[in-house]
């Protein structure tokens, strides 16, 4: 994650990088100026040489842009990963957040940024230059820039409700492809294929033509501000040629001025080209912030509660949306403080939703959670997720290490995840980033849930699939760890249901 050290380093050398750039554009103008009224090798070997080291350095300045880029979406998406066990948020919105909404921010640095820096750092440099050299062509310049951000913030205001549409298009697109692809089995088994089809292409075609209208918008404000800048260069062109004729100004200087006045203009003309990045890198960010900030709210005070707690649930029911019937409903179940309890019931009777339920992901639609007498919805987000481990049937693999996937939640002691590893006959190189198999990966999310050593540890089916010795390894490890923890595991296994203190029946 990009500390403010590193980013403040970044920043100064970006300035360094664009101040030395500056002064190459006007060396080279100077130089070039110089050789045409006498002519020499040395004064064309020195132009071409700060031409060419204007370019190197805009290079390596774009170099630095792509490292901050790298770094901001590296920040946005660990804690948007962060906030995933936190919020409760929709597939469509997260798939959009987490790939369409942080890679918007790349384009903004490397399009966008580079002529940002490029505007703070030329334009002072630029006019006062050209103030040395002649008062009444800075003042011309000075007067035509203003007109092109006006433009700009007047289009702006139109583009940015574009963009917004556009968006929320796309997140419904998103959502819609995931549902059928959730959904496709049984849509395959009631020939309803065709429709889940066309609902997907007609969410297309209706994100297709928002985002074409911002497009559109985008092609008209950069065909204005291309205008705008040729009429002004023409101007400062046309004031000079006058003067010049009129022996009102030198030659050395009218063709020092020309060839400035292009560059004067041209951040500004790029961020026109791109200003539709702009806008959709602004949307983004205000939609990360907005995401990021909703999920630090604090709601709800917590008082002492004595760990491990037992866990009650009292009439709760929750339907998932977009569902006609409710996953679960009116279930009242206790589960014991300090013990191992297998929760039993049939496939789809709602185990899983009940585990995300406990573990804070999902909220009841009706009913109350109970630590011991408190009420769970009083318990402040994070701490209530602080005395909670997880481990879903399908735990997630982070594209990191296998020691960061490991120990996502802390940084916590390598010999206890080790020992972890040999007791479950896991040998792994924790340094390496390779694919695991299903059973790997269930064994990864155990060792996860155990590494965070809370009070309350919720598993999912943490042997399916595994063999018999590996499913005894597994319970020998949860049997170690399981003093002062209430631990609830969902499962069909015989060998689990016996290992268990008690057994809850979902029925």
């Amino acid at each position: 994650m990009m500390t403010l050290k590193s980013e403040r380093k970044i920043l100064v050398e970006i300035a360094a990088c664009k101040l030395v750039e500056g002064f190459f554009i006007l060396l080279a103008a100077n130089f070039l100026v110089s050789f045409i009224n006498a002519p020499s090798e040395k004064i064309l070997l020195a132009t071409f040489g700060f031409f060419a080291g204007r370019f190197i350095i805009a290079s390596r300045a774009e170099i630095f842009f792509a490292r901050m880029s790298a770094n901001v979406q590296t920040t946005f998406r660990k804690s948007i990963h962060e906030k995933i066990f936190i919020k409760a948020t929709p597939s469509g919105e997260l798939l959009t957040l987490i790939f369409d909404t942080v890679q918007s921010l790349d384009e903004f640095f490397l399009k966008v940024a580079p002529q940002i820096a490029s505007t703070i750092i030329f334009l002072p440099m630029f006019i006062i230059c050209a103030a040395v050299t002649d008062l009444l062509t800075a003042g011309i310049l000075l007067l035509t820039l203003p007109i092109a951000p006006v433009l700009l913030w007047l289009i702006g205001k139109s583009t940015a409700e574009k963009n917004v549409r556009a968006w929320a298009e796309l997140q419904k697109l998103n959502g819609d492809f995931r549902e059928l692809l959730s959904a496709i089995t049984t849509l395959k088994m009631f020939n309803r294929l065709d429709a889940g089809a066309k609902k997907i292409r007609e969410a297309s075609q209706k994100s297709s033509a928002a985002t074409l209208d911002v497009l559109k918008l985008a092609f008209v404000s950069s065909f204005a501000l291309e205008l705008i800048i040729t009429l002004s260069i023409a101007l400062v062109a046309v004031t000079l040629g006058l003067r010049l004729v009129a022996g009102g100004i030198e030659f050395h200087a009218a063709l020092f001025l020309l060839l400035i006045a292009p560059e004067f203009f041209l951040p500004i003309r790029k961020l026109g080209v791109a200003f539709h990045v702009t806008i959709s890198a602004r949307s983004s960010i205000e939609r990360l912030k907005k995401f990021l900030v909703d999920t630090e709210k604090i709601s709800g005070s917590i008082g002492k509660i004595l760990m491990p707690p037992a866990i009650t649930l009292d009439n709760v029911s929750f339907a998932y949306p977009r569902k006609n019937l409710p996953t679960l409903e009116h279930v009242s179940l206790a589960f014991a403080a300090g013990k191992v309890t297998a929760l039993i019931g049939e496939s789809g009777a709602g185990k899983s939703t009940l585990l995300k339920l406990l573990a804070g992901l999902l909220q009841p639609t009706a009913g109350k959670i109970f630590w011991n007498e408190l009420p769970t919805s009083r318990v402040e987000k994070k701490s209530l997720l602080s005395k909670i481990s997880y481990a879903p049937q399908a735990p997630h693999l982070f594209d990191a290490t296998l020691k960061d996937n490991f120990t996502i939640f802390d940084a916590l002691d390598d010999t206890e995840l080790k020992n972890f590893l040999s007791e479950l006959n896991l040998p792994l190189d924790l340094s390496s980033k390779q694919k695991l198999s299903r059973g790997q990966l269930q064994r990864l999310g155990l060792i996860r849930a155990l590494l965070k050593n809370s009070p309350i540890i919720l598993l999912d089916e943490p042997t399916a699939g595994l063999d018999a010795l590996t499913e005894q390894k597994v319970l020998a490890l949860i049997k170690k760890i399981s003093l002062r923890k209430t631990i609830i595991i969902a499962t069909h296994r015989d060998a689990v249901i016996r290992f268990a203190d008690s057994v809850v029946n979902l029925g």
